[in-house]
């Protein structure tokens, strides 16, 4: 007899409710939206019935695998939407007849192991209301007393990563940094005795050692002229394909003429008291890093890890310094807060929605998937 799986859900799980034609960032836009074979199979049995949507499909090939997609361009909304911006299909036909995608969006579930984990997507704003309604730090509740404890390894490191970044000691910046360093560490000695590796792993929960890599990274010297040269290159290079997404260009398109046009000088000159008033807002942030980190480091191949865990950081960079270039246009004493929930929406996008395509970026640029870890210090500006 198979065991039952236990449930885990993420902090504020069971409140989400989609605000379907009144959001602000509908999902039915800006990004290629999947089509399960199940539910082409069950469009294509009654092809009379479903014939308007089949039309409006398109089909990617590579080697044997195929894949269908609504049939539009990145910055077109989805072709089976009405005039009042609901879904044709759900309807007239139900939701039962929906793709897996958009039945589930943004509701995301992992098995891993002997539990199944439901977590929620930051590219879907109502989500990040709740997140910011949130008391206290983020974590997965399980309601299964009797759970057996996970000791697999990419539990451990999963879980090392949310208790560096819950840290209360350590500036945001040097605790990603050091969750890197931790996953390089990692993929480099996954050879090595598996307790060997866990106790190397379990240092990274010892306030002193944390204390120690603080003080190591903050004494690297930093050109802060250079690295805003280059983290504002960075950002121009990786927005660049979606200035005219369509729910992401309002945003994009102005912060991006301005990062074309600015001088480095000046934002130099407006960094460190920007900078203070960002770090206000860390508590959002972070519960927002520990979200991802839930729903996507959960490989048991260390490097898949490393690479979900880089874009991660890439967000957090992105989100933090498009902020920054919206500080620097408004000029405005302080930071407006529906503006950072909507920048964690549009970089959770960006970056989240697209990882294939960002990675092939970082791959082409830097000639490696991974990207060092003194690199991402240069850019991280702490």
């Amino acid at each position: 007899m198979n065991k039952e799986l236990s449930i885990s859900k993420i902090t504020g799980y069971d409140r989400f409710k989609c605000s379907a034609d009144k959001c602000k960032f509908t999902c039915c836009e800006g990004w290629d939206i999947n089509v399960d074979e199940d539910t082409f199979n069950k469009w294509k049995n009654e092809e009379s019935k479903f014939n308007y949507i089949l039309q409006n499909l398109k089909l990617k090939e590579s080697g044997e695998k195929k894949e269908y997609f609504l049939d539009k361009y990145t910055h077109e909304t989805c072709p089976l939407l009405d005039e009042n911006g609901l879904c044709k299909i759900v309807k007239n036909h139900g939701d039962e007849y929906i793709s897996l995608t958009c039945q589930t969006f943004p509701r995301i579930k992992n098995i891993l192991g002997d539990r199944n984990e439901f977590t929620l997507s930051c590219s879907c704003p109502e989500v990040i209301e709740i997140i910011s309604n949130i008391d206290g730090k983020i974590n997965m509740i399980c309601k299964d007393n009797n759970a057996s404890i996970d000791s697999s390894l990419e539990f451990k490191v999963r879980e090392t990563l949310i208790s560096v970044i819950q840290h209360n000691e350590l500036a945001l910046e040097y605790k990603l940094i050091i969750c890197f360093q931790m996953l390089l560490a990692i993929l480099e000695n996954v050879h090595i005795q598996k307790r060997r590796l866990f106790t190397e792993i379990e240092e990274y929960k010892d306030k002193e050692y944390m204390k120690e890599l603080e003080d190591m990274y903050s004494k690297v010297n930093l050109n802060i002229d250079e690295s805003i040269e280059e983290l504002n290159n960075l950002f121009l290079d990786i927005v660049e394909n979606y200035r005219d997404v369509s729910g992401l260009e309002n945003i994009l398109e102005e912060i991006s003429g301005f990062a074309e046009e600015i001088e480095i000088e000046y934002l130099c000159e407006q960094w460190d008291d920007y900078k203070g008033k960002f770090e206000k807002y860390d508590e959002l942030i972070e519960n927002c890093i520990v979200s991802k980190v839930l729903a996507s480091c959960n490989s048991s191949d260390i490097e898949e890890v490393v690479i979900s865990f880089e874009m991660i950081i890439l967000e957090y960079l992105l989100i933090r310094y498009a902020l920054f270039l919206k500080y620097c246009i408004s000029e405005e004493e302080g930071l407006d807060i529906q503006n950072i929930k909507d920048y964690i929406v549009v970089f959770s996008r960006v970056i989240g929605n697209n990882t294939e395509a960002v990675i092939e970026f970082i791959n082409e640029g830097f000639g490696s998937e991974i990207l060092d870890v003194g690199y991402i210090c240069f850019i991280s500006l702490y």
